[in-house]
């Protein structure tokens, strides 16, 4: 299935957020964290975009935010035509139909009081779509859609394993019938084995539903499996975009490069090609001038020092930012 990109699903433009972090004793000194830094990416229908980056870049507040779930300081979300983030309660009620999240923990995500009958029944319930015997039949459909038993809807969260619990979680973003899924790490707290299951699934759900995924995911891997387009980031920017196939096999940005060298390989005596700076991202409470990734780059020159680059295209569907490409 190929999606159509003249028309996207979901468009995300110049997002920004700040939050502001108090610490220190006995006096609290006050900071602010760019969280994010003029985000912007867009999914076709059907189509599964992948978010890369290191943990604290931004790629879980990308996903709360575009989902109003966290309040924005700028920018614009449209899904489908719909300005999300200018959307009254009612119009709001009636996109979260439409755009659901599965969450990085299934243990955390699900509430260890609640029979996993009523878990997946709520929304339903909420929103008016089922209620007495159709509810049970549709909790049924959902937990058969995911691989479970009906019998599952009489249980507690703590009688599942991790993978089944993280279906549990897939059922419920699925019980509104949504057009798109924000999945933010959700396999990453699974074994091997059972990463691979999940990703099957969702694969089979996306073509089965036309399902759009916004997939957010630290392992390469993963998303190179499942994803036809990734957006990458770096403390709170997107550095880079494009197909999965171009943009692993040949990263135009040096952060991205760094990703691809930093990935495991079957031959381990592999040359990596470039060598980095050592050391942990800088803190998004100071980030450096400029480029935020010009310390850990081998090729910044003065300008990459002083300038934050603009999001360029660099070649057919692919855009990057660094001053390494194009611009005067």
């Amino acid at each position: 299935m190929t999606p159509s990109r003249e028309t996207p699903l979901l468009e995300v433009e110049d997002l920004s957020k700040t939050f502001t972090i108090r610490r220190g004793f006995p006096v609290a000194k006050t900071s602010l964290v760019r969280a994010l830094d003029r985000v912007s990416f867009s999914v076709g229908r059907g189509e599964a975009l992948g978010i890369v980056g290191e943990s604290g870049c931004g790629k879980s507040t990308t996903a709360r935010v575009a989902l109003r779930l966290t309040p924005s300081d700028g920018g614009r979300v449209r899904f489908d035509g719909q300005d999300v983030l200018a959307a009254s309660g009612s119009a709001m009620r009636r996109l979260r139909r439409r755009m659901q999240i599965v969450f990085q923990d299934p243990a955390s995500s699900l509430d260890p009081r609640q029979r996993i009958g009523e878990a997946l029944g709520e929304p339903l319930r909420v929103h008016g779509l089922a209620r007495g015997a159709e509810l049970t039949e549709r909790v049924a459909g959902l937990l058969a859609e995911v691989g479970l038993p009906a019998n599952a809807a009489a249980r507690f969260p703590h009688e599942f394993s991790g993978g089944q619990r993280q279906r549990i979680g897939i059922a419920r973003a699925l019980a509104l019938g949504p057009d798109l899924i924000f999945a933010d790490e959700p396999v990453s707290a699974l074994d091997v084995s059972v990463q691979a299951q999940i990703l099957r699934l969702l694969e089979s759900l996306r073509q089965a539903r036309n399902l759009a995924f916004v997939f957010i995911s630290h392992d390469l891997g993963v998303v190179r499996h499942f994803c036809q387009r990734v957006t990458v980031m770096y403390l709170g920017r997107v550095v880079e975009s494009g197909p999965v196939g171009p943009l692993f096999g040949e990263p135009l940005h040096p952060y991205t490069q760094l990703l691809k060298a930093s990935s495991p390989v079957p031959d381990p005596e592999q040359p990596v090609a470039m060598s980095f700076q050592e050391g942990e991202p800088p803190s998004p409470l100071k980030p450096p001038s400029g480029c935020h990734f010009h310390p850990r780059c081998p090729r910044a020159f003065d300008r990459c020092r002083a300038e934050a680059p603009p999001l360029r295209e660099a070649a057919p569907g692919r855009v990057v930012a660094c001053h390494l490409y194009g611009g005067a």
